[in-house]
């Protein structure tokens, strides 16, 4: 299905119900990774990377003014995207919503990208054994990548 409609009054969701079920998980999952303690988890790295990657004093400091802030951002767009999924929001999208999907999608095939080990265009583009359980990581990987570049389209669509 479609992920986004425009209509006369904007942009709105057109995932099929199953598409909803599998990204209203995926968001509670990334929810439950920015609500528990980041310096466990390995896709902090990628979420929030270090601003000066040969100083590791000034990034710590940079950190330490600007992680809690930023978690709460991630948190915040969750949030949003979790309420249009599951039905609490209806209508048009306005553009605050707009820009909570993109940055929420960002984050998710951030956090999914760490999981597969894909760290550049290299490893984004070298196939993965199928006997792991990763080819539907992949997928779903992939096919995050195909929601946001729809939503982007429609959007610039106005």
């Amino acid at each position: 299905m479609i992920p986004f409609v425009r209509r006369a009054d904007g942009v709105h969701l057109g995932l099929a119900a199953g598409e909803r079920a599998v990204l209203t998980s995926l968001v509670e999952q990334l929810r439950q990774v920015l609500d528990h303690d980041l310096a466990t988890d390995p896709v902090a790295v990628r979420m929030f990377p270090d601003a000066y990657p040969e100083d590791d004093e000034a990034s710590a400091e940079f950190r330490r003014f600007t992680q809690e802030d930023l978690r709460s951002a991630k948190s915040a767009n969750a949030a949003v995207v979790h309420e249009w999924l599951t039905g609490a929001r209806e209508g048009a999208l306005t553009r605050t919503d707009e820009q909570a999907w993109l940055r929420s999608l960002t984050d998710l095939r951030l956090t999914i990208a760490d999981r597969l080990g894909i760290v550049d265009r290299a490893t984004a583009d070298n196939g993965l054994d199928g006997d792991d359980g990763g080819v539907g990581l992949r997928d779903v990987y992939d096919w995050l990548g195909y929601v946001q570049e729809h939503l982007v389209v429609t959007i610039s669509a106005r």
